[in-house]
């Protein structure tokens, strides 16, 4: 792409976290009992949902594309408080996923200060 809004190599680190994100949670929520199968779709649907936002938030480089993923964050993360809630999780699991999500918010967060600093300039 000849876009210069465009930075891959600068934004697709954040991308790569969450891609890894994803398939950790993923791999680690598939064995959800059949029960609990809603709870389930909506972390990994919720996952995804990040990803995509990511990719749309670089490539369109709109604020609010950016904040809709921090918001997206803390959806999954009370997805995830009500597995540990009903059992789903252990302590020791939801505790691994909430140190992925906060590094992945603190990227997104440091993403929309650099973008907005860019703008003052």
């Amino acid at each position: 792409m000849s876009n210069a809004k465009y930075k891959s190599h600068e934004k697709f680190i954040i991308a790569s976290t969450a891609k890894k994100t994803v398939r950790f949670i993923e791999k680690n929520t598939m064995n959800f009992p059949k029960n609990f199968f809603v709870l389930r779709d909506k972390i990994i649907t919720s996952c995804y949902n990040i990803l995509e936002s990511i990719y749309r938030a670089n490539i369109l480089q709109d604020i609010n594309d950016k904040k809709e993923v921090v918001v997206q964050i803390q959806i999954l993360n009370f997805y995830l408080e009500e597995a540990l809630r009903k059992g789903l999780l252990t302590n020791k699991k939801f505790i691994s996923y909430g140190k992925h999500l906060t590094e992945l918010d603190l990227m997104i967060r440091s993403w929309i200060i650099n973008e907005k600093n860019k703008q003052l300039v």
